[in-house]
């Protein structure tokens, strides 16, 4: 662990204990959450490295609160094989994780306990995020091809391990989200949300929202939130972006169960913001921008121009217990990324070694 008493150039690094298997505290961030239960405490924050693409070298990682120890290769360790090719997310329901691996085109299913492999899902597309709407059926929203064509969203039996089904959606469908008997899935490719019924698996209608969607969450007051990224347009030769044309990103707010948004651009087009998550309490916003962090109230008027935390990190956490900020730097993906822990307030508290690509935590 290395300590933050300022900001150094080059800090000195200390190796960390690792352990194979953990102690969990299981829960199910996928399903809607009443915003007024008590948070369970958590012990353990699970790191998904995304690993180089074609190489195969994507990886789970795991911090103990406990110990304050790490266990780097944590799926590679306890299973004897590679983890895959491109780790894009990871989700949980009770105490069974679901591993994305997306160029892979599998879904990796883990007893949490000990982190064994109870099942591989294969024969997927591209998928991206996986979300439980109980602890008998699940979701993964799947690109297909970057062809412009409409991707799709496959039911999970989660007894079985199988697919059951698949829903079309928009165009490079990504994160997804269960508020009660619907499932609310954001298409990247296009400016839209799609809303799918849980109890038939037929799609409602879908929402307008910001270009080039990517992430939402559900705050305290039962509000829907959706970060928008914008729609970035190149040059004629792909060399540079061409910023007369790229749109802004945007947040939107949705009332479950209407099919209209309200929608704030941000200040400027030359960033895409991302990662958007919340605080335990549902009641703060965060997401990266413009090579930092930024934080607002769910009941705040205007969107912030200042973030809390100045560097630009390439995945975004927030321990719903403490809301100590987890932020994930990829080195541009030459070698192990690292973990940089942060106060609320934005302050750095300590960092430490991870595998390639942190893009996302989860808290247990």
């Amino acid at each position: 662990m290395k300590p933050f008493f300022a900001f150094s150039s080059a800090p000195v690094r200390v190796l960390l204990g690792s352990a194979a298997a953990l102690s969990l505290v299981a829960c199910d961030p996928d399903s809607d959450p009443d915003p007024n239960q008590a948070i369970t405490p958590t012990k353990t924050v699970f790191v998904v490295n995304e690993g180089n693409f074609m190489n195969s070298n994507a990886e789970i990682s795991s911090f103990s609160k406990t110990t304050a120890s790490v266990s780097p290769n944590l799926f590679s360790t306890v299973n004897n094989r590679p983890l895959g090719d491109v780790a894009q997310s990871m989700a949980v329901q009770d105490s069974t994780g679901y591993i994305v691996v997306n160029n892979s085109n599998k879904l990796e299913v883990v007893n949490l306990r000990t982190f064994r492999s109870l099942a591989t899902i294969n024969n997927l597309k591209l998928p991206r995020y996986f979300a439980a709407a109980s602890a008998t059926k699940g979701y993964v929203t799947e690109t297909i091809s970057y062809s412009g064509a409409p991707g799709q969203v496959s039911v999970i039996d989660l007894k079985t391990n199988t697919v059951t089904k698949s829903i079309a959606v928009g165009v490079e469908p990504e994160q997804l989200l269960v508020v009660g008997n619907r499932l609310y899935v954001v298409n990247g490719g296009a400016n839209t949300v799609t809303v799918i019924n849980t109890t038939t698996d037929v799609v409602e209608g879908t929402i307008t929202v910001g270009d080039s969607p990517n992430s939402l969450v559900l705050d305290r007051n039962n509000k829907l939130w959706v970060l928008s990224g914008g729609n970035v347009v190149y040059n004629a030769n792909y060399t540079a972006i061409d910023y007369t044309k790229t749109t802004k990103g945007s947040l939107s707010s949705i009332v479950p169960g209407q099919l209209t948004a309200t929608t704030r651009e941000l200040a400027t087009n030359l960033a895409q913001p991302g990662r958007l998550t919340t605080n335990g309490a549902k009641d703060r916003l965060y997401y990266t921008f413009q090579g930092g962090v930024y934080s607002l109230g769910v009941n705040d008027a205007n969107l912030p121009t200042t973030p809390i935390i100045k560097r630009s990190l390439y995945g975004l956490g927030i321990d719903p217990q403490d809301n100590t900020i987890y932020g994930g730097v990829s080195n541009g993906f030459n070698g192990a990324g690292k973990v940089i822990r942060y106060r609320n307030s934005g302050a750095p508290i300590d960092s430490f070694d991870v595998r390639v690509g942190p893009n996302s935590f989860l808290f247990y």
